[in-house]
């Protein structure tokens, strides 16, 4: 069982079409080993070490990841630096890495559009956003609670649809009633101004950072911090499905395991 690595990469790229991109992100190929087929895909949201050497313990030679390897410009691979190590041991075990970052962010059916369905919002659309932004490549999206909930329900429900277990940062008194929410996985904190403008009376997002915060207290919209891993790691189910029926069962596609949020909470 195999697929050439062209075909695997037309079926990526038919769930996650490369345009809805930006020219500063590095969707795409990471490292091209050269296969002219691929037996075992990984799924995963980063290019870690642990996802590396379970990518070596399962004999994967692709891994398809959220969250771009090399996100800058490289001048020089590095034994002595973290991103080079990475860069060695995926050479070293012949595994070739691509990333569909914002073009999943985007897509329909991609990221946004899979947390708001975990959430059992409806009317959901693209969210308004400024900035000469096109409205495909808009990432953040809207939606409606079938009925109103309180801040603190609605903090209740995507902790345990996300899987969360400790506490997390809230903007806004816990009573305060909600029906439409804006969000957006990752670190969303540049679009609260946006969410406001859509009439979003809460905004679900990662990486709130203190005055982003302050603003959105003094917008008047309610804020929860899922964090960025948590609102992103929805990637690899949701990626491996979409591309299990692409690829027509020609490989194997096996979701992370080693995956682990980078902060933990004491």
């Amino acid at each position: 069982m195999a697929i050439s690595k062209e075909k695997l990469i037309k079926c990526i790229e038919k769930i996650a079409p490369p345009d809805l991109s930006e020219d500063w992100d590095n969707t795409g190929i990471q490292i091209d080993m050269g296969h002219a087929e691929i037996k075992r895909a990984l799924i995963a949201l980063d290019v870690t070490s642990a996802v590396v050497d379970e990518a070596v313990r399962i004999n994967a030679d692709f891994i398809l990841a959220h969250h771009p390897l090399l996100f800058h410009k490289v001048n020089t691979i590095d034994n002595g630096d973290a991103t080079g190590r990475l860069v060695i041991a995926l050479i070293r075990a012949g595994i070739t890495v691509y990333s569909a970052h914002l073009s999943f962010d985007a897509v329909y059916g991609g990221n946004n559009d899979y947390l708001a369905s975990l959430l059992g919002l409806h009317r959901v659309r693209r969210m308004r956003v400024g900035g000469g932004v096109p409205e495909e490549k808009a990432i953040a999206r809207t939606g409606y609670l079938s009925a109103s909930k309180s801040l603190a329900e609605v903090c209740g429900m995507v902790k345990d649809r996300l899987g969360i277990n400790h506490p997390i940062p809230v903007a806004g008194d816990p009573g305060t009633p909600i029906d439409k929410i804006g969000l957006c996985t990752g670190g969303g904190g540049d679009m609260i101004n946006d969410a406001v403008a859509d009439g979003c009376s809460l905004f679900i997002t990662g990486d709130i950072r203190h005055h982003e915060a302050i603003l959105a207290v003094e917008r008047g919209i309610c804020l929860i911090d899922a964090g960025h891993y948590y609102t992103e790691r929805i990637f690899v189910e949701n990626f491996a499905e979409k591309l299990r029926v692409s690829a027509g069962g020609l490989l194997e596609i096996i979701e992370s395991r080693a995956m682990a949020p980078p902060l933990s909470y004491i």
